[in-house]
């Protein structure tokens, strides 16, 4: 039993166009609708105690969002995700949760993301040719793109940000790159704005088909954690 939970669920292509605040508001219901002893906050305005770990832009998929969730009265994991699935829309669900005893909440602790970012080109490459690309955009030592800040539109070097990045031909057209991101509250790199960066610095025109982001990570210590890893205090 627990009082505070840590869980991670999906969004498919189904639900992929709607903006975090919509999917702040579905869970809302969903757990209004479920009849879980969920938390509120006080004053004026009382909202269920739920913090996510890191929003994401629309038109993403996601195999790996995380959140936490504090209970007026204890529950299991378990019986948290079969009770919540059952209220969730189709294109949206619940696969696992955690006890989390940490005093860190999971938006403090997400500090990088793996994306799996599919696009095309005005004209097909080879395989020689995008892993040369790739090789030539990453020995950069400075990627500056303008990049909304707190004090408003900057330049912003990005390369310290982009921790691996690979990419290979599929289906003779189509290109898919897996990049290794950093995120967060601080120093996040969006998927998009990397491949911005990529189009401009070598020149080739890319066409975003899909963007799915397939994990997130925490980090302790200088090593990378699953969230569940770093629940516990």
């Amino acid at each position: 039993m627990a009082n505070t939970l840590r869980f991670r669920f999906s969004r498919d292509e189904r639900l992929k166009y709607i903006a975090h605040l919509d999917v702040l508001r579905l869970f809302e219901r969903a757990i209004k609708r479920a009849g879980l002893p969920v938390a509120y906050t006080q004053g004026f305005n009382p909202r269920p105690k739920i913090v996510f770990g890191l929003p994401m832009s629309i038109g993403l998929t996601s195999e790996c969002e995380y959140a936490d969730i504090e209970f007026s009265a204890n529950l299991s994991p378990e019986e948290f995700v079969e009770t919540i699935n059952k209220s969730l829309p189709d294109g949206m669900r619940v696969d696992k949760a955690v006890p989390r005893t940490s005093g860190d909440n999971i938006m403090n602790q997400i500090t990088a993301a793996r994306y799996e970012i599919t696009f095309e080109t005005e004209v097909p490459l080879a395989s020689s040719e995008i892993d040369n690309l790739v090789h030539s955009f990453m020995s950069r030592e400075e990627i500056v793109v303008p990049k909304k800040t707190k004090k408003g539109m900057r330049p912003v070097n990005i390369r310290p940000w982009i921790y691996s990045l690979s990419a290979y031909v599929k289906d003779g057209a189509l290109i898919v790159m897996d990049a290794f991101l950093s995120a967060g509250a601080e120093n996040n790199l969006r998927a998009d704005l990397l491949l911005e960066a990529f189009s401009r610095e070598t020149g080739v025109k890319c066409h975003i088909m899909s963007i799915h982001r397939k994990v997130l990570y925490a980090s302790t210590f200088n090593e990378w954690k699953d969230p569940f890893e770093v629940a516990h205090g």
